[in-house]
């Protein structure tokens, strides 16, 4: 997400932002009530004796903050309390490299040749999207959405499916997976925090 105010000034650099929960489909926000309940209920239990993997587990993205901040800078304008100033906005923006860079190039170009159905052209370029940006958690679940969905043969579910069917390990296209990497990952550290 980018925040650009009226006059096309930059108000807030480039950052993971997510939609409401209200705008999930009922199975979905159930899911998720569920294990954000489990997940305090193990938090609570474990804190006295470790602190830091309690406060791990309650680090990840609190998905209704971003959009309260959104209605707050639509109610405020330049009041709101989540808008930066230009100096702020360059502290927060992260460095832009030719790694960096050309890892977005592959990405988008991946995407587009998926579009365009020339699926091996987009493969290659999503794992260069990934060697590029090893630590971009959206360039990976992109691509092991769109293939993993391939694989579930589409449907409601389907674009959860972020590795390769059982059986089928051969022909998954990348180095990793969402199971794999997440094992790797500690607990919401996949994306930055945002506010």
């Amino acid at each position: 997400m980018i925040w650009i105010d009226e006059a096309g000034m930059i108000v807030r650099p480039p950052e993971p932002g997510w939609p409401p929960g209200d705008d999930y489909p009922d199975w979905l926000r159930s899911f998720l009530d569920d294990r954000d309940v489990a997940i305090e209920k193990k938090a609570s239990e474990i804190e006295k004796d470790d602190p830091e993997l309690a406060a791990r587990m309650r680090g990840g993205q609190e998905r209704d903050s971003y959009p309260d901040a959104i209605r707050d800078w639509a109610h405020n304008g330049a009041d709101s309390q989540f808008v930066m100033t230009p100096d702020e906005v360059l502290a927060a923006s992260t460095d832009r490299g030719v790694d960096k860079s050309q890892g977005a190039a592959h990405f988008e170009l991946a995407n587009h040749l998926w579009t365009e159905g020339d699926r091996e052209s987009a493969i290659k370029h999503f794992n260069e999207a990934h060697r590029l940006q090893p630590d971009n958690w959206t360039y990976k679940r992109q691509a092991w959405s769109l293939v993993g969905n391939e694989a579930a043969g589409g449907g409601e579910l389907g674009r959860f499916n972020q590795g390769p069917l059982p059986g089928a390990e051969a022909d998954w296209p990348f180095a990793g997976t969402f199971t794999s990497e997440t094992s790797k990952t500690p607990a919401a550290d996949y994306y930055p925090n945002t506010m």
